[in-house]
């Protein structure tokens, strides 16, 4: 895994920064106090979704209270709520979390926690707490954390990836091995909700899948290992720090004209505005002029939740419009105007109609139905209310007939009851007295009596 790489931090042990200090004036030694120094400790950044706080706590609780390591954590909450996951976690372990303050110094033996509704972002030496986009349909959103983590801190980063639905973190774990990190993932055989340590196994050259219980004994050991010396990765990591970050302040590219990728036919369900389509090894990602972030897997959930309320506004409005319609059409009757009274009636059973197909798409299924049939039903249902709508005749059901010979008329039935259809000697077909032979004769009648009009007019 790689684990045991040397590092020497620069400039430590030969006293150049002493020398560099002593003849500096006092204004110039506070300012110095005050920027954030290089950390000469690991950072660890853990990143949950459904089924995290379980796994979060069990991730915890083995950690030394001396754990010479900073620990940030994401996870998916509802944005209104107060989060109380600060107090969670330091009552299943030893060490104290707290949520993250924005310009906050880093701190070893901490446990940071997103705060809810806001993205957790790491700089050399302090915390970034932002408002800004959603990234994977989700603020705080996990991939931020664990990229801007790897940009500062490059090789000094360990990753962790546990239960969760879709795929955030992938993306950001992408990013920590790129600039020399470490990658952990909790075992989706033992992750409440697989899909997330799934997805980053798939994309991601992880060091270590680990069962939950696992995960914590081994960063204990890990933190305390010499630091990686992998100087490079370190330096073009603090360069790409010093950048702000998209989930910081947004996304000018529209400005700037720098596209990574190719518009695609899609648009953001947060803001509406055109999806640029980029390509990342196999992960498929979109991101908007605004800077709405998603993976394809995440913007998938994000068009289908806008689909649903699209369809349940629709509903809304469909019932409003029946019950409006009735209401006016009660107010005609007072003022004896049937007609408008009846054209009002007309008008509500059509939406109704149209209430009830998007009543039907929304809560109705049909067990054993697969979701191309249900589909194909709806369609075909839309279709024919569309032209009865439109008063074209309801389609007639087509009679199946068995294979094989006819078979014999049943005694019993009633079709044994009539007379045969036979010729009579005026030209009209059936006995008098049957009754197919009555309703000619009446038919005869009458055509001749019109005859005879029309004679006595010429």
């Amino acid at each position: 895994m790689g684990l045991n790489r040397r590092h020497d931090m620069p400039g430590r042990g030969n006293g150049q920064g002493k020398r560099e200090s002593a003849g500096a004036s006092a204004p110039s030694r506070r300012a110095a106090r005050r920027r954030p120094k290089p950390a000469d400790f690991r950072v660890i950044v853990i990143g949950a979704s459904a089924g995290g706080v379980e796994a979060l706590s069990r991730v915890i609780s083995p950690l030394s209270p001396n754990f010479p390591a900073a620990i940030f954590v994401v996870l998916h909450i509802s944005p209104s709520g107060p989060s109380l996951l600060p107090h969670i976690l330091s009552r299943a372990g030893r060490i104290a979390a707290v949520h993250a303050r924005d310009g906050l110094e880093i701190t070893p033996g901490r446990i940071y926690v997103a705060p809810p509704d806001h993205h957790l972002l790491i700089k050399p030496g302090h915390m970034v707490v932002a408002h800004g986009p959603r990234e994977n349909n989700a603020r705080p959103a996990i991939d931020p954390l664990f990229r801007t983590a790897a940009r500062s801190y490059g090789p000094w980063v360990v990753g962790v990836v546990l239960s969760g639905g879709l795929d955030d973190g992938t993306m950001g774990l992408m990013d920590v091995k790129r600039f020399g990190g470490v990658a952990l993932v909790q075992d989706p055989d033992n992750a409440m909700f697989p899909s997330m340590p799934s997805s980053a196994i798939e994309n991601v050259q992880v060091d270590r899948v680990l069962p939950v219980d696992e995960i914590g004994p081994l960063l204990d050991r890990l933190v305390r290992e010499p630091l990686p010396a992998d100087q490079g990765a370190l330096n073009m990591a603090r360069h790409q720090a010093d950048e702000p970050d998209i989930a910081e302040v947004g996304n000018d590219e529209l400005k700037t004209k720098n596209l990574d990728g190719p518009p695609s036919k899609f648009t953001c369900p947060e803001c509406g505005g055109a999806l640029w389509e980029l390509q990342n090894g196999k992960l498929l990602r979109y991101r908007c002029h605004i800077g709405h972030g998603y993976t394809a897997e995440s913007l998938m959930a994000a068009q289908g939740q806008r689909l649903e309320e699209a369809l349940w506004s629709a509903l809304r409005a469909l019932e409003e419009t029946a019950g409006m319609r009735r209401r006016m059409a009660a107010r005609a009757r007072k003022g004896s105007w049937e007609l408008i009274a009846h054209r009002y009636e007309e008008q509500a059973k059509q939406a109704e109609l149209r209430a009830g197909l998007v009543r039907s798409v929304l809560v109705e299924k049909i067990p054993g139905q697969t979701p191309e049939e249900a589909a194909d039903a709806i369609q075909k249902t839309a279709a024919q209310a569309r032209d009865w709508s439109a008063g074209k005749a309801r389609p007639r059901q087509k009679v199946k007939v068995p294979p094989g010979p006819p078979k014999p008329p049943d005694p019993d039935s009633n079709l044994m009851n009539l007379q045969p259809l036979t010729q009579s000697s005026n030209g009209n077909s059936g006995g008098s007295g049957s009754r197919a032979g009555k309703v000619l004769k009446r038919r005869g009648a009458a055509e001749r009596g019109q005859n005879g009009k029309k004679s006595e007019a010429h």
